[in-house]
């Protein structure tokens, strides 16, 4: 069934134009001159022709352009198009066939000329099925941030005594663990498959009286009554339990998965936004779940909000930093094992806050990480000490071959900048580029290995090395390795401390040393602090270490003296 409307009448009633693109029916809209201004998905499935195509096109045309077809298709399609236009019964003729258009949706125009008589018959389904479009998920079906904002508000006004007698309030922020491997190696359309499959795990896994909304992206919420924090950690297991089963996607077999943050409240919240509170104390707990390894829940507590204050007092102050010369750069040598000969330097970043003293990366380099302004902070690094080793050559000659190492973070890696930005620091400086050293971590791989080869392909153009930072600590393969233009290996402390007592950590330096090696990559030992730990480490081949045995990292002149 099709029914032919005006533009004008279009023009007259907004709602009715909003209902067309979920009318069951095709509606098609025409100007005075027989153009077509409006072609619903249902005119699209009904005649086979997009609206893309349509728009724009005089009627008559599109009813000779389907009638061209064979019979057998204009038989399967069973095209009608039927409607009334100007109160009158209307015929068009087209290469010799003649389609009737009449009316058989109630009326189209009632006495003046509104398309309101025709969605007489259809309004009242249409309006439901956009109020549901309204207030749900499209994908998934369940309900958005919208209604769960709504619902969680109304909830939290009911307390302390919630529906079936619970009189705490738990919110569940969950978070897919592996959704961004899912969507980069099988495609958006088996990861818009595994959040489907996900939205029906967690609806069926809940109670009825539980809200399950789809917060956005990966990101889902569960609001439940309960009557302690035990019942909402129950709900918390069932849920990560659930999502690790495997999910089956035509060939692909995935298992996305879920890290939990809870919050638990016998009240409302005191601030203006309640609401906001809540959520934001769940995804507090939630990325405090996936900092300790993913696949588990926890529970907010005061310690993290307290956590929280702090973290936010040193986002605010990190702003100025760098504009207030509150940042600072340290040196640690780098030496070879067998005579401890300095073959270069590493440069640290510290922040002296004028409150709280001189910070260490562990302190402010993970806020800095999540707020972003590690990009900031590091192409300040950057500059500063190729400028700091530029002056050095000036004063001493003597460590014109010095090189430098610089540490580079994942949001640098993949931020598309990274490339001119160290290209234009190298000119600024005059420092040849085979003196930079710029250290990856592994991890720094993980979110987008893609474009982090391609950026390391790039610095490798620019004729700067590469060094594979805290090897043996995240994904490590000879594959992945393989495909990477590394130049050196660097072994994390945690094994090198460990020697020369720890057999283990003897059996994965010994095999870093022989896969480094074995590629023609040189091999730097961090954290060596003793004599014992770098003897052990010169007799099994080791090439150069750095660590507090050789002292505290200091001004760079104080270092190399």
């Amino acid at each position: 069934m099709c029914c032919i409307v005006t533009q004008s009448d279009l023009d007259q009633d907004d709602v009715a134009a909003s209902l067309l693109p979920i009318l069951p029916d095709a509606v098609i809209g025409l100007d005075r001159l027989d153009r077509v201004t409006h072609w619903n998905e249902a005119a699209e499935r009904t005649y086979g022709i997009s609206a893309a195509e349509a728009i724009g096109q005089r009627l008559s045309d599109l009813v000779e352009t389907v009638y061209a077809q064979d019979d057998e298709a204009v038989a399967r399609r069973e095209v009608h198009v039927q409607g009334r236009w100007h109160g009158f019964v209307r015929q068009i003729t087209s290469s010799g066939r003649s389609v009737e258009i009449e009316s058989t949706v109630a009326v189209l125009y009632d006495q003046n000329g509104s398309i309101r008589g025709l969605l007489a018959v259809n309004r009242e389904s249409a309006e439901s099925e956009l109020t549901h479009r309204a207030s749900h998920d499209s994908l998934t079906g369940l309900p958005n941030r919208a209604v769960l904002m709504k619902g969680l508000a109304d909830s939290l006004n009911r307390l302390p005594a919630l529906i079936g007698g619970k009189r705490r309030l738990a919110v569940l922020f969950c978070d897919l663990d592996g959704f961004k491997d899912i969507n980069d190696s099988l495609g958006h359309a088996v990861g818009d498959q595994v959040l489907v499959a996900v939205a029906h795990r967690l609806r069926r896994r809940c109670r009825s009286a539980d809200v399950v909304a789809r917060f956005g992206g990966d990101e889902f919420v569960v609001v439940m009554g309960v009557d302690a924090a035990a019942d909402a950690i129950a709900m918390a297991t069932r849920i990560i339990e659930v999502l690790d089963e495997p999910i089956v996607i035509g060939d692909a077999v995935v298992s996305p998965g879920v890290s939990v943050g809870i919050t638990v409240v016998d009240k409302v919240p005191d601030g203006e936004d309640p609401v906001a509170s809540v959520l934001r104390d769940a995804d507090t707990a939630m990325y405090h779940a996936k900092g300790r390894g993913r696949g588990r829940y926890e529970l907010f507590d005061a310690d993290l909000r307290d956590g929280i204050e702090e973290r936010l007092g040193l986002a605010t102050a990190m702003r100025r930093a760098v504009g207030d010369g509150e940042l600072e750069l340290v040196y640690q040598s780098r030496r070879t094992c067998a005579g401890r000969r300095v073959t270069g330097v590493e440069a640290l970043l510290r922040w002296r806050h004028p409150e709280l003293g001189v910070l260490a990366p562990e302190v402010f380099l993970p806020i800095a990480e999540r707020t972003g302004r590690i990009v900031e902070l590091g192409d300040w690094a950057l500059r500063q000490s190729l400028a700091d080793l530029a002056d050095l050559g000036e004063l001493e000659p003597g460590h014109a071959g010095l090189s430098l190492a610089v540490n580079v973070s994942a949001k640098q890696l993949v931020g598309g900048r990274l490339a001119r930005t160290v290209s234009r620091a190298l000119s600024e400086s005059g420092v040849a580029p085979d003196r930079l050293v710029l250290e990856v971590t592994e991890t720094a791989f993980s979110d987008d290995p893609a474009t982090a080869r391609q950026v390391l392909d790039e610095l490798k153009a620019l004729g700067v090395v590469i060094a594979l930072d805290d090897f043996g600590t995240g994904w490590s393969s000879l594959q992945y390795l393989r495909g990477l233009p590394v130049d050196l290996l660097k072994v994390d402390r945690s094994f090198v401390a460990d020697l020369p007592g720890e057999r283990a950590a003897g059996a994965v330096v010994a095999s870093v040393l022989g896969l480094g090696h074995g590629m023609g990559l040189l091999v730097v030992a961090e954290g060596v602090e003793n004599a014992e730990t770098l003897s052990v480490l010169r007799e099994m081949g080791c090439d150069e270490y750095q660590g507090f045995i050789d002292g505290e990292p200091g001004a760079l002149p104080d270092v190399l003296r």
